[in-house]
C-alpha cells in the first residue's frame, strides 16, 4: 500500500497529500473546565453532637442499655483494667441520651455501607482520620467531602424518620 520507509521525517507525507501547513503542528490548548463551587459550609454541630452521643452509647455499658453493644462491654472492662479495677466515674462525660443514640443506631442502616463504617470507625472506634481513610480506600485530600456526604445522609434519615413519626 505504502513505500517502505527507512527514516521518519517531519517533512515527510504519503503520495498524494498535500502539503502540511505550519499551524497542523501547533497544538490549541483547551479550555479548561470551570471548577465546581464548594458548597456553603453547613453547621454540623447538631449532628456532631448526636453521633458523639451515639458514640459514648456505643461505647458504654452502664445504665438502661447495658447490652448496647459488645464493643461497649470491652471498652468498659478495658478501662476498668486500665484504672486498677475501679469503674468510671458517672460524671466522665456528658450524660448520654439512650432515646437518640437508638434512634441514631437505627438510623445507621438505611445509610450505605462505607458511610457507616466511616462514621463508626471515626466516632465509635476513635480512629485516625488517615487511618479510616487508607482502611476504605478513600483519596485523603477527599476524606472531609465524604465525612459531610455520610453526616447528612444520617441526619436526612434521621429528619426523614423524624416527620414520619410526627404525621
Amino acid at each position: 500500500m505504502s513505500d517502505r520507509r527507512t527514516t521518519i521525517t517531519r517533512s515527510w507525507r504519503p503520495p498524494g497529500a498535500p502539503a502540511r501547513r505550519y499551524d497542523d503542528f501547533v497544538e490549541i490548548a483547551s479550555a479548561a473546565p470551570a471548577p465546581e463551587p464548594e458548597p456553603p459550609a453547613m453547621d454540623r454541630g447538631a449532628i456532631v453532637q448526636r453521633l458523639e452521643n451515639w458514640s459514648r452509647w456505643c461505647r458504654s455499658s452502664d445504665g438502661a442499655m447495658a447490652a448496647a453493644s459488645m464493643t461497649g462491654a470491652i471498652c468498659e472492662s478495658m478501662l476498668r483494667w486500665a484504672g486498677g479495677g475501679e469503674p468510671r466515674a458517672a460524671s466522665a462525660g456528658p450524660a448520654i441520651d439512650s432515646n437518640d443514640a437508638a434512634l441514631v443506631g437505627r438510623a445507621m442502616v438505611r445509610i450505605t455501607l462505607d458511610q457507616r463504617q466511616l462514621l463508626g470507625r471515626l466516632y465509635v472506634d476513635e480512629a485516625r482520620k488517615g487511618l479510616i481513610a487508607a482502611m476504605l480506600r478513600i483519596p485523603p485530600l477527599e476524606f472531609d467531602k465524604h465525612l459531610a456526604a455520610a453526616q447528612d445522609a444520617i441526619e436526612a434519615v434521621l429528619s426523614a424518620s423524624q416527620n414520619s413519626n410526627s404525621k
